[in-house]
């Protein structure tokens, strides 16, 4: 019988074997240009512990974010962007765990790909940005994450929806908010866009205090929605009260090691449509990883390699 010792022990092997065959093998792509525009990887609700991760259990996130980084990297051709919809801390934002958070995904960045981040509930902007400072000079929009990621066919906005009261060291969770300025820039952005675009957020439109769904629904420009937060892949639909008109599509990402759904996602971008595909690598939710879960075999086979097709 596999203990939670024995999986923990076995992913974090496979996540170490696969990281170096995939390194070499993105080092090869690299020199060929083999990098594509059109494809996206979004990972999300990562939970990286910088603090504790010696201790049994809190292996399982890192185990998992190195096997999706080498599962991104064996892709042929590799995505120009790699996608973050927040949670990258643990529970409380601490430095320590964006500071492993980032020797983790230095592979990526060693590859060619662009990495963009962004904030979840269990994340702290001002520990976030000791490591990654440039975010306060990018970010359109001041004391804000806010990031805008072009592509060929569509263009995607990356919004903040941590809320931005200070709060407590270790309070575990902040709700979701959308502050007035990030809003109106929302708007501004939206009103002016060239393109189709897809708004991102740790939360959905609706949830909490963000309440955006109303504006994304009237859009012309925006012709979906992606999220993370509940660790749950699956296609979903912006709506704000009876205006079946206009309904707008969301898509749910998986986390990429803290439970439910586990894995990533990727996005490949047509002047028509995008396709975003599922990379389902496990599924738990009480009792911890690799206890036995019941339907664990079922879910993962029937999630993984699923599609949502969003029209643009």
């Amino acid at each position: 019988m596999m203990t939670r010792r024995s999986f923990i022990g076995g992913i974090a092997a496979a996540g170490g074997l696969l990281a170096g065959k995939a390194l070499g093998a993105a080092a090869a792509l690299q020199k060929c240009g083999t990098v594509d525009a059109n494809l996206v990887a979004f990972i999300s609700d990562m939970h990286i512990n910088g603090l504790r991760k010696e201790v049994q259990g809190h292996q399982y996130e890192e185990a998992c974010f190195n096997k999706t980084v080498a599962s991104i990297l064996a892709l042929d051709p590799l995505p120009a962007n790699v996608v973050c919809l927040g949670d990258i801390a643990y529970h409380w934002g601490q430095r320590e765990d964006y500071v492993l958070a980032a020797q983790l995904m230095k592979p990526l960045v060693d590859a060619g790909i662009k990495l963009t981040l962004g904030m979840g509930n269990h994340d702290r902007r001002g520990n976030f940005l000791e490591v990654w400072p440039e975010y306060a000079k990018t970010s359109p929009v001041p004391g804000r994450i806010v990031s805008k990621v072009e592509l060929p066919h569509v263009d995607l906005l990356l919004l903040d929806t941590l809320n931005a009261l200070e709060v407590e060291k270790f309070k575990k969770s902040n709700p979701g908010e959308m502050d007035k300025a990030q809003r109106e820039w929302l708007v501004n952005t939206l009103k002016a866009a060239t393109k189709p675009v897809l708004t991102c957020a740790h939360h959905k439109p609706n949830e909490d205090k963000v309440k955006i769904g109303s504006l994304l629904m009237r859009s012309p420009s925006c012709v979906g929605h992606i999220y993370g937060h509940w660790h749950k892949w699956g296609r979903d639909i912006v709506h704000d009260g009876w205006e079946p008109q206009n309904l707008k599509p969301m898509v749910g990402l998986p986390s990429t090691g803290h439970w439910g759904d586990i894995g990533y996602s990727t996005m490949r971008t047509f002047q028509d449509r995008v396709e975003i595909t599922n990379h389902q690598f496990d599924f738990f939710f009480t009792g911890g990883p690799g206890d036995g879960q019941p339907m664990r075999d079922d879910i993962v086979k029937e999630l993984n390699g699923q599609k949502v097709t969003l029209r643009i």
